[in-house]
């Protein structure tokens, strides 16, 4: 339970983080439109590009400072190293400010360098909150960043600046995150010394592909669309990658929640929790993920008519997105537990071939289908990363447990909803209240068909409730 209600914790500020977002992505598309949410988009899919190394450091501080010995000495290593990236970073930066600017399309790389500071700084912070175990308060520090992220550019946006009002609300709201996640350690950095400064780059010598797969996955697409397709597609293509990915919250919840717990109980060799634990996050991880792909094929275009009629044109995107990140939720899960149990190595092998498939297939299909072909190649990465993971897994430690019976009531529970649903679309009208109120009826036919199909849940269900309620 007490994982259960971490996850949950954790999960409820990503829900504040998804709605912030939300908004965010609504306003600059409503006011400014696609176009502009395109470049935007391109000028963050360079800064999460750059910020590769540093995000290797961030999770090689949370694995060593999650194993409990000499945390201060790894946290002080970790600050150390990512601080001389970020200066690195921002340098090169502002060297190859014409190249930037062309690429994003504006001049704008003194911001994107400011970015990528305060992305580095936030992302330190974080690595070394989660190592502690103190995942719910990661989960809240986003939350915060997120929401004044919105706010600032939202106001920006009402007071004429656009593209520079964006980049600016974005990198103040990251920077001041940062300092706020300082405030929240447990454990205080010490000096570090030559020794802590070699494991963590160790660790992060493999992990870095890790953070290469996960930026692969999540801003490949988007860097290979900016080469070839106009930059209002781009900005429909990052909505619906918006929507799949809010649909992938428990699950990110669940991998931050578990890693911690594995790792302790991989360096105790203690496999048989392992999968226990694996097992149990298995069962939560499609929870949303599902229902919303039966849902999206239901009523996709009328979700996506809330931002602007033109947006409806993502429609089959969306879709094949959702698909694309539930493979790659499950998949996750697997890769999460390799590294937890101290296996990086093959970890970095799996990720190898996950962004050597996701960079040809992203090129060789979005030149051929254009937005189509970025949509599939992510599904075919995806499904790709799963196969791996589950390989791998099995050859380290023994066959996953997974959870089908779970995996099925999922299903059947959100095939009913997408048929009731359907039915409603028949009567009520086009409008935006008429579809959230389909929304609203979908989720609340699903949660009530899940928890009577399916013992485990509602057991979860009640053991969550506060003590007096589920009594």
């Amino acid at each position: 339970m007490r994982l259960g209600r971490t996850t949950l914790i954790h999960f409820a500020t990503q829900v504040g983080v998804s709605l912030a977002g939300f908004l965010a992505t609504f306003a600059i598309a409503r006011f400014l439109g696609a176009g502009t949410l395109g470049t935007y988009a391109v000028a963050v899919a360079l800064l999460f590009w750059l910020n590769v190394p540093a995000n290797a450091v961030g999770n090689a501080i949370n694995k060593r400072v999650s194993e409990g010995v000499d945390r201060g000495a790894f946290i002080g290593s970790g600050l150390l190293i990512n601080g001389v990236i970020a200066a690195a970073l921002a340098v090169l930066v502002v060297a190859f400010a014409e190249q930037v600017d062309a690429y994003v399309g504006a001049p704008v790389s003194g911001l994107v360098a400011a970015l990528v500071v305060g992305n580095v700084a936030l992302l330190t912070v974080i690595g070394a909150l989660n190592g502690q175990k103190r995942v719910a308060h990661t989960g809240g520090l986003r939350a915060v960043e997120r929401v004044a992220r919105t706010g600032l550019q939202v106001g920006f946006i009402l007071l004429g600046y656009k593209l520079t009002g964006l980049l600016v609300g974005h990198a103040a709201s990251l920077g001041a995150a940062a300092v706020l996640g300082l405030l929240l350690f447990e454990v205080r950095p010490s000096p570090p010394s030559r020794e802590h400064v070699r494991s963590l780059l160790e660790y992060a010598r493999y992990s870095w592909l890790g953070t290469l797969k996960t930026r692969a996955f999540g801003w490949m697409d988007t860097i290979v669309l900016a080469l070839f397709v106009p930059s209002a597609l781009i900005g429909i293509y990052e909505v619906t990658w918006t929507l799949a990915s809010t649909l992938a919250l428990v699950s990110n919840s669940v991998q931050q929640t578990l890693f911690p717990e594995l790792s302790e109980l991989g360096v105790e060799e203690n496999y048989d929790r392992v999968h226990h634990y694996l097992n149990e996050g298995l069962v939560f991880t499609g929870v949303f993920a599902i229902p919303g792909l039966f849902g999206a094929a239901v009523i996709g275009p009328r979700i996506l008519k809330i931002y602007r009629p033109e947006f409806t044109r993502g429609a089959t995107v969306l879709l094949v997105l959702i698909a694309a990140r539930t493979l790659a939720a499950y998949g996750t899960q697997f890769l999460n537990a390799v590294n937890a149990i101290d296996r990086p190595d093959v970890a970095f092998r799996i990720n190898a071939a996950f962004v050597a498939a996701n960079v040809v297939l992203n090129v060789a299909l979005v030149y051929r289908f254009g937005w189509y072909g970025a949509a599939v190649a992510t599904a075919l990465s995806a499904a790709l990363m799963l196969a791996l993971g589950y390989a791998a897994l099995t050859s380290l430690i023994g066959r996953p447990n997974v959870p089908v019976r779970e995996i099925a009531h999922e299903v059947g529970a959100s095939a009913a909803m997408a048929a009731a649903v359907y039915g409603l679309v028949q009567v009520l009208p086009g409008s935006h209240y008429a579809t959230v109120l389909l929304v609203a009826v979908g989720a609340a036919v699903y949660a009530g068909l899940l928890v009577a199909l399916s013992t485990r849940v509602r057991e979860k269900a009640v053991g969550l409730l506060p003590a007096r309620i589920g009594a």
